[in-house]
């Protein structure tokens, strides 16, 4: 077995951007994350607007691919945990959802469902009382009444995601922002509530995904036979379609990084000046990285810095046996190194010197 990792390293130039979702307050203001340290204050992205829209690109390679996903997964609905494993349970011919049923229901929508797979969820059962009351989904009940079968009790259960990704924090101080107007509205008062607060920056942050958990089971261990040893392989499915999985996300992280786009693609797309960095894939261990930025918080003018050997430190870490760097210096040699790095994960030899690109 192949520990299968990677790591994308990256700097990315962006002029007057709104990558941000919509503020904690509930309006669609789009609110910077800024990051005081000092008195100096950085521009941040929210990791998790990111991991969005990796998963947004992610869908759209699966339909295209073919790669099998649950009807509320592909809309990335928020409960599409709890819910997929709900309808899993229903092709698997259960009546209900039980702690009985939930293990090998919870396998089958691994099998069933890519984004579910990849992505991670959190099944906390929204039916479960709470006061009392319990919450009953509305705009999804058609769905749920002929697809799902009916929860009765089962314990919480997560998943983690299989990438991980870190904010961005800009290497400037950020002291100016522009506000603009994304939708038109009639009076002042509901214009402000549509309003995006603008930046310009050079941001650095990395990307992590190991890639080797794809298509595993977590509660494989615990589905046990008469002799108390488990009854299922660790992964639950083919290793063919675990490998169209795993290039399906190195695709969809590189796809952001080369055309980043902002929660409100209808507002301002993002001018993007500058795309660099480095990728490292293993076969042996989860995937080591160098951060683009370093911190000296014992400088109190400047604590944020571009650290500029990042990628010469990634590319010493090549060895052309289980580890192999590329470098790329704009979108075309990212998307190309990508390109690289899928023949390495179908097991195909690069027609280029391996390694260090």
């Amino acid at each position: 077995m192949k520990l299968w990792s990677i790591s994308f390293a990256y700097r990315l130039g962006l002029g007057f951007h709104a990558l941000n979702n919509e503020g904690a307050d509930g309006s669609n203001l789009m609110q910077p994350r800024r990051i005081d340290i000092g008195n100096i204050t950085y521009d941040g992205i929210s990791g998790e607007i990111i991991r969005h829209h990796v998963l947004e690109s992610f869908v759209n390679i699966c339909r295209v691919e073919n790669i099998p996903m649950l009807p509320m997964s592909a809309g990335l609905h928020p409960d599409r945990g709890p819910i997929g494993i709900r309808a899993a349970a229903k092709r698997l011919n259960y009546n209900q959802l039980t702690n009985k049923e939930l293990f090998p229901s919870i396998r089958k929508a691994i099998e069933l469902c890519a984004v579910l797979d990849v992505g991670g969820y959190l099944a906390a059962w929204k039916e479960q009382s709470t006061g009392g009351q319990q919450k009953q989904y509305v705009a999804e009940k058609a769905y749920i009444d002929s697809q799902c079968v009916e929860y009765k009790d089962a314990d919480p259960v997560k998943r983690e995601s299989c990438f991980d990704v870190a904010w961005l924090i800009s290497e400037e101080p950020q002291d100016l922002t522009v506000t603009q107007h994304s939708a038109f509205r009639a009076t002042f008062a509901m214009n402000s509530r549509y309003a995006q607060t603008m930046r310009s920056n050079i941001y650095g942050s990395v990307i992590r995904a190991d890639l080797h958990r794809i298509g595993t089971d977590d509660y494989w261990y615990l589905q046990l036979g008469g002799n108390g040893q488990p009854t299922k392989p660790h992964l639950a499915i083919g290793k063919g379609e675990q490998e169209r999985r795993q290039c399906a996300l190195v695709k969809a992280i590189a796809n952001f990084i080369a055309s980043p786009t902002g929660a409100k693609v209808a507002g301002w797309a993002p001018h993007v000046f500058l795309t660099e960095g480095a990728i490292l894939l293993t076969s042996a261990r989860t995937a080591p990285f160098a951060s683009p930025i370093k911190v000296n918080l014992a400088d109190s003018n400047r604590p944020i810095q571009q650290e500029p050997g990042y990628t010469d430190t990634m590319k010493k870490l090549d060895n052309n046996k289980d580890t192999w760097v590329w470098s790329f210096g704009n979108s075309q040699e990212l998307l190309s190194a990508v390109g690289k790095v899928i023949e390495k994960l179908e097991g195909k030899p690069n027609e280029e010197q391996e390694g260090v690109q």
